[in-house]
């Protein structure tokens, strides 16, 4: 068979396929349509863990919000962490593999249909874990048990490495279902709720350590990580169209709208811009075995970015529904930003082994807007909800973005014009020490 006709078997025909795994030193391997299709669950899961938190945070519930939302986050980024981490090891794209992703896809699903059951929970003192949610998590992990334990018949070399997936995932399940379903103090059970997710992230370095590694390629995870990056991403551009669209509709287009949907769009292109200054492939591809912390910094990362796109919404809900100050938006725009430039600033780090505290000035450079944003907010009709019709409202509101896009702006020239030496500097040091 020619090579062409062997590639045409690949891509149109999808029958069993040996489960032997990847090879991690494949370079240039690339994201399949599979995981892509895979991924656009994962747009509603943040769209409505984001839109659930700024409902929230407009009715004044504040620490509640915030514990069920990082909750929201957690669940739904560790469960596309952990297909990932399959995927690139064994994804094979047999109809068996494509079956398992569409079944755990329909658990995203579910799963986000309990989020608003548990931010209603939390709002009112009890666990923000729900049956529903549960049962979509269940939805989305067991087929990965079964893909695991397939991986454990296919693949001798790297059987009990599987072996202790399976069983870290379901004993995983099985106390988030009985956290569920066991009428405990919801203090308790948010306790046992924190025990479960830190044994879940624990559990496999521990096993990697005695069992070694799974087959995952270090520059394919470095890319599906970048893409969810961007998939959250559009959290913030989304937040900016809705409060854009609702503030045009009150009281049309001025420079004040301009200017804020100006300052949305320039808040997203900035995060793009930072992440995408970590060489996250190109260090990984050398030093695979940085990619344990590497990969959970993102976990906080990808709740901090939509994050801001919540803090958008609230700007919506706050112009259509009233009750929400323009500190309130300050504060859920400022907030959230400068925690993703500071989670941005520790992947650097942890990719690098290294704390250049070199960045710290741009820090302080970049939060001195964010903080303005916060004074202007607070300067601007102390304690009262923000109303359109009040003169010098629009412009104050138009000057919280603009000040908090200027923080973001800042912090990409910082990096372009510091980022390279500082990265290039990280590395020789931490090559030339390793050498020793």
């Amino acid at each position: 068979m020619s090579e062409f006709g062997s590639q045409l078997r690949l891509e149109l025909r999808h029958r069993i396929r040996p489960m032997a795994g990847r090879d991690p030193a494949e370079r240039g391997r690339t994201t399949t349509p599979l995981e892509l299709l895979y991924d656009l669950t994962y747009v509603v899961a943040f769209a409505a863990a984001a839109d659930q938190l700024a409902e929230q945070l407009g009715h004044g519930v504040i620490w509640p919000a915030l514990g069920a939302y990082v909750f929201a986050v957690w669940a739904v980024s560790w469960a596309w962490l952990n297909f990932t981490w399959f995927a690139s090891a064994y994804g094979n794209d047999d109809v068996l593999f494509r079956v398992a992703t569409i079944v755990q896809m329909i658990g995203v699903i579910v799963l986000t249909y309990g989020l608003p059951v548990s931010f209603e929970a939390a709002a009112h003192g009890e666990s923000p874990n729900n049956l529903l949610m549960v049962i979509g998590y269940v939805i989305m992990r067991v087929p990965l048990i079964v893909l695991w334990l397939r991986a454990a018949s296919e693949d001798p070399d790297h059987r009990r490495n599987a072996i202790s997936y399976v069983l870290i995932i379901s004993a995983a399940q099985l106390g988030w279902l009985l956290t569920a379903v066991i009428p405990l103090a919801a203090g308790v059970t948010v306790v046992c709720l924190v025990v479960l997710a830190l044994a879940e992230m624990v559990a496999p370095v521990i096993a990697t350590e005695r069992y070694g590694f799974s087959p995952w390629n270090p520059g394919h995870v470095a890319e599906r990580f970048a893409l969810l990056t961007l998939i959250t991403i559009g959290e913030v551009i989304a937040g900016t169209t809705s409060a854009v669209g609702t503030l045009t509709q009150e009281s049309g287009w001025s420079v004040e709208a301009v200017l804020i949907a100006s300052s949305g769009l320039v808040i997203a292109a900035a995060v793009w811009w930072t992440y995408f200054l970590v060489p996250s492939r190109l260090v990984l591809e050398e030093k695979p075995e940085r990619t344990f912390g590497w990969r959970y910094a993102h976990l906080a990362l990808f709740g901090s970015i939509a994050a801001i796109g919540a803090g958008l919404h609230l700007t919506t809900i706050a112009m259509e529904k009233g009750g929400v100050s323009l500190l309130g938006i300050a504060l859920a725009l400022t907030v959230p930003l400068a925690t993703t430039i500071a989670i941005i600033f520790l992947v650097w780090s942890v990719l690098m082994r290294s704390f250049d505290l070199s960045h710290l000035p741009l820090l302080l450079v970049t939060f001195a807007p964010l903080v303005a944003a916060v004074v202007v907010g607070a300067a601007s009709h102390p304690g009262e909800p923000l109303d359109l019709e009040t003169p010098g409202s629009l412009t104050a509101l138009s000057a919280v973005t603009g000040l908090v896009a200027l923080g973001a702006v800042i912090e990409v020239v910082g990096h372009e014009l510091l980022g390279y030496r500082h990265t290039l500097r990280a590395w020789q040091k931490g090559t030339a020490e390793a050498s020793v």
